[in-house]
């Protein structure tokens, strides 16, 4: 018997990924829905939640820009849309440091790139709602368009669009 027999990894090219627990945790927040759905609504809403959390707080201004970003292209009701966004508000506070490669990757596997590309736009939506984007907000939206496979210039170009917002380019307060 080979070692990979024994370890009952013997005639397979790669062992199958688990679900990240973050889409499980917030898939089961949309009963009724079909599973493929709730898992797309999940985690879309992790990852506006990942950046609405970036840079270590979650404003409220933010939670309501998720939540109308999840009813508008979730096309949930209100109450859900909610439920939903602070699920994942949790969510991604609890598993980020596992999850957040994870379920952009899922993202990116479930999803046509019109879908991401709207997705990268209500990042920076969720990202400007406090009137500011902060450095690590960037980043982090960076990162996950990456992950998307999303060519660098559709970044830019949406990035573009919320130039007012970014801190970077910001006047310092003794500039004003």
């Amino acid at each position: 018997m080979s070692l990979l027999d024994f370890l009952g990894l013997g005639g397979r090219a790669q062992a199958p990924r688990s679900e990240p627990a973050s889409l499980r945790e917030i898939g089961a927040r949309l009963e009724g829905l079909p599973p493929e759905e709730a898992r797309f609504a999940a985690a879309f809403a992790y990852l506006l939640a990942r950046i609405a959390g970036a840079d270590l707080r979650t404003e409220d201004s933010e939670r309501l820009e998720m939540v109308r970003h999840l009813e508008r292209f979730g096309e949930l009701d209100a109450d859900r849309a909610k439920l939903l966004g602070q699920t994942a508000v949790q969510a991604a506070w609890t598993y980020s440091a596992s999850d957040d490669h994870l379920v952009a990757r899922a993202f990116r596997d479930m999803s046509e790139p019109e879908e991401r590309l709207r997705l990268l736009r209500c990042l920076y939506a969720v990202a400007a709602a406090d009137q500011t984007i902060s450095t690590r907000e960037d980043n982090a939206i960076f990162e996950i368009a990456t992950t998307l496979d999303m060519p660098r210039e559709a970044v830019v170009g949406i990035r573009a669009d919320f130039r007012e917002y970014l801190g970077a380019l910001k006047a310092l307060p003794g500039e004003r």
